[in-house]
């Protein structure tokens, strides 16, 4: 069985909670806790994967920070 690695990205809610997204395979899922949230992304990836078979091809993903000035 073939082993990969996936991004998550964790956003802090206003409301609460989290939101995550994966790049690599363009999904995105929450949670209450970051161990919940990276849990569920879990799962929903593994499902993801399951449902594509051999045909899952990973996105290629380039990160770049950005600098921005923002108005007062």
């Amino acid at each position: 069985m073939k082993s990969i690695r996936i991004t998550a990205e964790l956003i802090a809610e206003e409301e609460g909670g989290f939101s995550v997204y994966c790049p690599e395979l363009d999904i995105y899922t929450q949670g209450e806790t970051e161990t919940e949230c990276l849990a569920n992304l879990r799962e929903a990836a593994q499902l993801h994967l399951d449902e594509l078979g051999a045909q899952a091809a990973l996105r290629r993903v380039i990160r770049r920070e950005i600098e921005l000035t923002a108005n007062a």
